[in-house]
């Protein structure tokens, strides 16, 4: 058996410490899968904890690259579908998963808090508030999340809030691809998020 080079093991081990499922899951049913370049995108749902969860999976526990067309197009067709299992309950959430998987959160986060007066880039840290209260308010962004709350809106959703866990802090050349230009100083760019739901 060959060994595991270093950087892949880290790799592996931070995906391993992120990925911790939100209370209560583990009643959940796939509702819609299919496969998105090297990766596969799904919907989930537990009935119990009335939770949704979209799971972005590569095989070799590298970020995904998951662009918004594509979370648009599973989330369409997870509420179109007639055949069980299917979205019947009423659900208070959506966990995406890792902030990193999606690159235009991941860049828009780490962007806001670049120009943010409030956000400490030499100590990547918010000057005042905790982390992850910082990183859920800029992520509830009404022109970030416009195209989303669309199509969630066809099915009587909206996003009501956002909840992040365990923000990871780090420089510009972490961020997923594409890559940009490099900028000085330490920025949040990965986390575990949900995006609170009301159905009205």
């Amino acid at each position: 058996m060959g060994k595991i080079k270093l950087p892949t093991l880290c790799k592996i081990l931070i995906s391993l410490l992120l990925w911790v499922p939100p209370y209560g899951w583990g009643q959940d049913a796939i509702i819609v899968s299919a496969p998105a370049g090297e990766y596969t995108l799904s919907i989930e749902a537990d009935e119990e904890w009335h939770t949704l969860r979209l799971r972005a999976l590569h095989p070799r526990y590298q970020p995904c690259n998951v662009d918004l067309e594509a979370v648009l197009s599973i989330l369409a067709s997870a509420f179109a579908k007639t055949e069980p299992p299917t979205l019947r309950g009423e659900y208070t959430s959506l966990f995406i998963g890792r902030l990193i998987d999606y690159p235009w959160l991941s860049h828009f986060l780490a962007d806001t808090a670049y120009r943010d007066k409030r956000w400490n880039k030499k100590k990547g840290r918010p000057i005042k508030m905790d982390i992850n209260t910082y990183a859920a308010r800029a992520l509830y962004n009404q022109n970030v999340l416009k195209p989303i709350q669309t199509e969630l809106a066809r099915h009587s959703y909206r996003i009501v809030g956002v909840s992040v866990e365990k923000v990871l802090v780090g420089g510009f050349r972490d961020l997923p691809k594409p890559k940009r230009k490099r900028l000085d100083g330490r920025i949040p760019f990965d986390a575990q998020v949900w995006f609170r739901l009301l159905k009205h």
